[in-house]
C-alpha cells in the first residue's frame, strides 16, 4: 500500500474540489441562460391556448411564483382586449392517463378558476378531452391554482 503525504492528499483533494466547483458553475450558468427561453416558450403556449378560437387575450409579464408546488407551473398576467379586464393565466403540467400534458387555467381576483385548455392538444381532440366533465384531475388543479398564485 502506498503512503500519501499530506501535500499529495491536499493537492488531489484540491483538484477534485476544483473540478466539482467548475462543474456546478457551468450547470448554474446554463440554467440561468436558458431561463429566458423557457419563460418565452411557456408564454407562447399560453397565448396559443387562450387565443385558439378567437383573439381575445394579451399575455403579459411572467409572475414569480414562490410556492413549493410550483416546480411544474408558470403564471402570466393576461388582459382581455375587449373588456380590459386583467386576470392571471397559469400553465401547469398535469398527469393524465395519456401521459403528462400542460393545462392552462385562468384565475381572476375572486379566485374563480376556469380551465382554458390543453397546451399540446388542439382542435377536435382538445374538445373531446375538455368536454369530459368527470375528469377529477382538472377539478383538483382548479382548486390548487389560488394556492399556486399565493392567495
Amino acid at each position: 500500500m502506498k503512503n500519501f503525504t499530506y501535500k499529495q492528499f491536499f493537492r488531489n483533494y484540491g483538484i477534485v474540489a476544483a473540478f466539482l466547483i467548475v462543474t456546478f458553475v457551468i450547470l448554474i450558468y446554463s440554467v440561468k441562460l436558458t431561463n429566458k427561453s423557457w419563460v418565452k416558450g411557456l408564454r407562447t403556449s399560453v397565448d396559443r391556448v387562450l387565443n385558439e378560437n378567437e383573439d381575445l387575450w394579451i399575455v403579459g409579464d411572467n409572475i414569480e411564483l414562490s410556492n413549493p408546488i410550483t416546480t411544474n407551473a408558470a403564471a402570466y398576467n393576461i388582459m382581455n382586449k375587449q373588456t380590459k379586464e386583467v386576470k392571471e393565466a397559469v400553465i401547469v403540467r398535469v398527469t393524465t392517463l395519456y401521459g403528462p400534458v400542460s393545462c392552462v387555467f385562468i384565475c381572476n381576483d375572486d379566485n374563480d378558476v376556469e380551465f382554458a385548455g390543453f397546451s399540446s392538444l388542439h382542435g377536435r381532440i382538445a374538445l373531446q378531452f375538455k368536454d369530459k366533465s368527470f375528469d377529477q384531475r382538472i377539478d383538483y388543479w382548479q382548486d390548487k391554482i389560488p394556492s399556486i398564485l399565493g392567495r
